[in-house]
């Protein structure tokens, strides 16, 4: 079992069918073979037997009244006769037996020993593979007797054996060539029909997880009617689900550009209110600033406006931004493994995960979620396809180590000089997705009041290590 279960997998999928079809052909061809084979042998057993009793009716009429009477010159003169008209398949002895089963007179070669007379008168008939002798027998008593006189004939039965074994050898040889043939047409038959299968199973392999890509043109256009269907339906279903991803895309984006634009207008709106009323202390202050009753009432409306502004934007964002009063814990830790991993996949990339942290750490889930997540895919594109990119998580005193590692070409000093609050002021001059998810970052560390480390090894990966103290909120 173990050897078939190995050949198994040695065997790709898409030919593990064919071959078995084959396989089984191959069986049946030579099991039927053999079945014919043994059929005929018993046949060909069966005519001996009839020309042996063919001859002994002949010489049981002659010799029966001399076996009676127990005349052995007679019966050897007679068997001397009957030897020396060899004709078809030859005698090799003769042999006459009393009711006793006593050997009464033999003749023919005197190498040949005689039988055992009762169960060769039982049998009537038996071929000795060894000596190449068939032994033919014929009770001439009565027989509801029993035991009684009878007659032997050894029979030379090489030249029918030899050609009995050049037949088998013959028959064995045909049928593995035709068995092989048949095999092999099974196999490339079957192969044949399967190819459409392997065609799809081979394109769904080589692609990485997210969209389906379509079969290629040169796929499609080479294949037959029937084939042709299978790869239009498959075509048409990879564009169905293409066209469904960049619709939920759009869709996605449209509800965030709808959200920050309510989120704007909001704030525009409720911040606008009270600005009539700033300006309108400010040009007091400007031209009754010397009252000091005047200028108490105008700073007085300042101040509350400012704090009346402050509200509806700490309002607004808390609307969009619910606080979140969950603790991180080990499973959102191992969670951002299965969020990286498509990305991982899709660029070819490994993950390495070591998380030793206890079940529950007092920090917000989302912002250090929402933080990891970020500098994971980032490493992610920046790792090339081979590469690894890994997590080491841990407690260290009151703060909590991350430490996030890839294997890529290094980080723009711009960029370093950010996350580690060098570099503030200046822009990342990269695409808007990598920079957008850079300003995220340096924002959720600034609220967990977290510290960033870069180790740059250009060429060789960047090493980014996140602290965060323990109990920090954002």
């Amino acid at each position: 079992m173990p050897s078939l279960i190995g050949l198994k997998t040695l065997i790709p999928p898409s030919l593990q069918l064919p071959a078995l079809a084959a396989a089984m052909v191959f069986v049946v061809a030579v099991g039927s073979t053999q079945v014919a084979l043994q059929v005929m042998n018993s046949r060909q057993t069966d005519q001996l037997r009839q020309i042996g009793q063919v001859y002994l009716d002949g010489l049981a009429a002659s010799v029966r009244p001399y076996v009676e009477a127990g005349d052995a010159v007679e019966l050897e003169r007679r068997f001397a006769q009957a030897l020396a008209e060899q004709h078809g398949i030859p005698e090799q002895a003769l042999f006459a037996f009393g009711g006793d089963g006593r050997l009464i007179a033999r003749a023919g070669d005197p190498r040949i020993g005689p039988p055992d007379a009762a169960e060769l008168m039982r049998l009537g008939f038996r071929i000795d593979p060894a000596g190449d002798i068939g032994w033919a027998s014929r009770p001439l008593g009565d027989p509801g007797a029993g035991a009684g006189p009878g007659i032997v004939a050894a029979l030379d039965l090489s030249e029918v054996i030899a050609a009995r074994e050049r037949l088998l050898w013959a028959v064995v040889l045909m049928d593995f060539v035709i068995a092989c043939l048949c095999g092999t047409l099974a196999f490339a038959i079957l192969q044949r029909l399967s190819r459409p299968l392997r065609t799809l199973v081979d394109h769904l392999g080589s692609q990485p997880l997210g969209e389906p890509e379509p079969l290629p043109v040169a796929a499609v256009g080479t294949a037959g009617p029937e084939t042709r269907r299978l790869f239009d339906a498959y075509n048409r279903l990879a564009e169905g689900v293409r066209d469904r991803e960049r619709l939920i895309r759009a869709l996605a984006d449209r509800e965030q550009a709808a959200a920050l634009g309510r989120m704007a207008a909001t704030m525009a709106h409720e911040v606008r209110n009270p600005l009539g009323g700033l300006a309108t202390a400010v040009s007091t202050l400007r031209r009754f600033g010397d009252d000091r009753q005047v200028r108490d009432e105008a700073l007085g409306l300042l101040d509350r406006g400012i704090g009346t502004i402050d509200r509806i934007v700490t309002g607004t964002l808390d609307l969009y931004r619910p606080p979140e009063d969950r603790r991180l814990c080990r499973e959102d830790l191992e969670d951002l493994r299965h969020l990286v991993a498509p990305e991982a996949v899709r660029r070819g990339v490994t993950l390495d995960w070591r998380v030793e942290v206890a079940d529950s750490v007092e920090l917000g889930a989302v912002e250090v979620r929402q933080l990891l997540l970020n500098l994971l895919l980032n490493a992610c594109a920046a790792t090339p396809g081979g590469g690894k990119v890994s997590l080491a998580a841990r407690t260290e005193g009151t703060d909590l180590i991350c430490d996030i590692v890839d294997q890529g070409p290094g980080l723009d000093r711009s960029v370093a000089s950010r996350l580690t609050g060098g570099g503030a002021d200046r822009p990342v001059m990269e695409g808007s997705g990598r920079r957008l998810g850079i300003d995220v970052v340096v924002a959720l560390l600034g609220s967990l009041d977290g510290r960033a480390t870069v180790i740059d090894a250009p060429g060789r990966g960047t090493s980014i290590r996140i602290a965060i103290p323990l109990g920090a909120k954002a």
